[in-house]
């Protein structure tokens, strides 16, 4: 039976493994409350974390539209805290109830962006905006804004935002920005790019993507198009279709930027609908302008060319986020050797898993064959058939930038375009010109000191995808597809191939792994941060960093996604199943 002193509990609302939602009366106060409990176990100290930055942020605010906390409540070793009680429903059950009607959505969406420009205007980013978090009276179509336990102040430049780990977010509606994948700061912007998820799902019935973990969410917001709104409800005026693929764009720059330029719109669209029943195309965004924050952009917005470098690491400050993607993509890749038989289907999930992790539209992998350069695999993102197998001649395949990749094979130094069409040393290419590539990639691929062949990445959707500090874990799979393509040229599709080892033959370490640090090389490959990792194993941060630098040395490795890849080929990771 769950308890809380003070409070009379009616009824759970919610419940999940962490957390429990009740309906209550304060007996205080006499007045009904909403409750979130946090539960006992691994989470408590995250959990408790986001309980205590929601009433700090969110107890000070006097914004019409945000719920507001009452009281934040020690309960043994977790925290409750009270909130305001509104008698309404989620926006996701709200519209689970029936189709929701042209006026009623616009209503209700003038009223959520007036709540972020308030918001938005004191330097608050939600962080969390999706149907879950909205809450809408239905007799009279109030909406309130919760769930700001994510939230953040934008004071720093957003790189507070940024460097949130994948835990604080829900994937189908995150940002581009808010992968990591981006060197871009989360600003306002963020939330309207969820905020246009959440109105395309309000309106089509289902997310404007599909995907099945964290690294296929992530893909999916750098890298795919939504399909139109009225592929899905006829009823849709253009107008607000227009207006929502606005909210959708993956670049900052093409989205709306701010919340008081989507309300002009918006409230345009309704006066229309009221006025003839219709809503008339008109231009949009005539209103908007540069949120209200004083947000320090550096020279990272800026399009850059980088080809300095042909070593590569896998940053030790990269965020949480990039990092779990990439912790799952190496996984995902081990996954593939072990149960693939035939080579061509593991070539293609190897260059599917790949562009997952690099954020690309499509790619192709370039080997060397007597000294010439041949197009070996290429995958395209939205093609639902498998990637294609090459084995064309370079110069004889148009849909690539030739001149990158010999300049890249030549000089065996990687490039990184932002932008391609506007700055760098290919804007007059033909390709260039022709195509208007924004994030491309040239990755040589290097092998004992022997070129193997070069990576060519593209993502026409999104400037900034690529970046220099996430190359490694990109050569990694890279090196793995080189590897299956010349054991196929020896042996053929039915040989059995198995993953390759970094740097040679892989024994098990000289010096093995204690129990402790294989746990914590387990957790590791699970996704989980040092602070994470400590609550599971009842032990400080700076003992989890003990154990870490420790295996790093018998590994003979420098980064957590190294330290993965060599644990799963040394089948350290099956060693002892880590508890629940």
């Amino acid at each position: 039976m769950i308890t809380v002193t003070g409070y009379q509990i009616h009824q759970v609302i919610f419940e999940d493994p962490t957390i429990i939602v009740c309906h209550a009366t304060s007996d205080e106060h006499a007045c009904e409350v909403l409750l979130k409990i946090v539960k006992e176990g691994h989470r408590a100290i995250i959990e408790n974390a986001k309980l205590i930055n929601e009433y700090e942020i969110v107890g000070s605010l006097n914004i019409q539209g945000v719920i507001k906390p009452i009281a934040l409540l020690r309960q043994g070793n977790v925290l409750v805290l009270a909130t305001e009680w509104v008698h309404g429903l989620t926006l996701r059950h709200f519209a689970q109830s029936g189709q929701i009607s042209i006026p009623v959505f616009l209503k209700i969406a003038i009223q959520i962006a007036r709540v972020l420009e308030q918001l938005h205007k004191i330097h608050i980013v939600h962080m969390n905006i999706r149907p879950d978090t909205i809450v809408v009276v239905p007799s009279s179509l109030r909406v309130s804004l919760t769930g700001m336990g994510h939230s953040v102040l934008s004071m720093d430049g957003g790189r507070q935002a940024r460097n949130m780990p994948l835990i604080e977010g829900s994937p189908p509606y995150m940002a581009p920005e808010r992968t990591g994948q981006l060197n871009r700061v989360v600003d306002g912007g963020t939330d309207l790019y969820s905020l246009g998820v959440t109105f395309y799902e309000m309106l089509a019935g289902q997310l404007p993507f599909h995907a099945k973990d964290p690294l296929e969410w992530a893909h999916a917001h750098l890298a795919k198009t939504p399909l139109p709104l009225l592929t899905f409800n006829s009823q849709v005026p253009a107008i607000i279709d227009e207006i929502i693929m606005k909210l959708l764009e993956k670049t900052m720059d093409r989205r709306y930027k701010s919340a008081y330029g989507l309300r002009m719109d918006l409230e345009n669209c309704l006066q229309q609908w009221e006025e003839n029943g219709d809503c008339e195309r008109f231009r949009i965004a005539q209103q908007d302008g540069p949120l209200l924050l004083e947000i320090n952009r550096d020279s990272s917005d800026k399009p850059i060319m980088l080809s300095e470098r042909t070593e590569f690491e896998t940053s030790e400050t990269s965020n949480g986020y990039s990092q779990v993607l990439e912790l799952a993509a190496v996984m995902r890749a081990s996954q593939a050797f072990s149960e693939e038989t035939d080579s061509y289907h593991l070539l293609s999930k190897l260059m599917s898993i790949l562009i997952e992790v690099a954020g690309a539209q499509r790619g192709c992998f370039v080997a060397i064959r007597s000294a010439e350069l041949y197009v070996e695999q290429i995958v395209e993102a939205e093609s639902r058939e498998q990637p294609l197998r090459g084995g064309i001649p370079l110069s004889q395949y148009e849909n690539v930038c030739q001149n990158i990749i010999s300049y890249v094979a030549i000089k065996r130094h990687f490039v990184i375009l932002e932008d391609a069409a506007r700055e760098g040393l290919f804007t007059q290419d033909t390709y260039v010109q022709l195509h208007k590539p924004k994030s491309v990639l040239g990755l040589p691929i290097i092998a004992q000191g022997e070129l193997q062949g070069v990576l060519y990445l593209e993502n026409n959707l999104t400037s900034g995808v690529f970046a220099a500090e996430r190359l490694g874990v990109l050569h990694m799979l890279a090196s793995q597809i080189n590897y299956v393509q010349r054991l196929l040229g020896y042996y053929g599709s039915s040989q059995s191939i198995q993953e390759p080892k970094i740097g040679g033959a892989l024994t098990s370490p000289i010096v093995p792994l204690t129990e402790r640090e294989i746990e914590v090389l387990q957790w590791m490959a699970a996704g989980l941060s040092n602070k994470e990792i400590a609550v599971r194993l009842v032990m400080s941060a700076g003992t989890v960093k003990v154990h870490m630098r420790n295996l790093f040395g018998k590994l003979h490795v420098n980064n957590r996604v190294r330290a993965v890849t060599v644990a799963t080929q040394l089948n350290l990771l099956q060693a002892t199943p880590i508890a629940e």
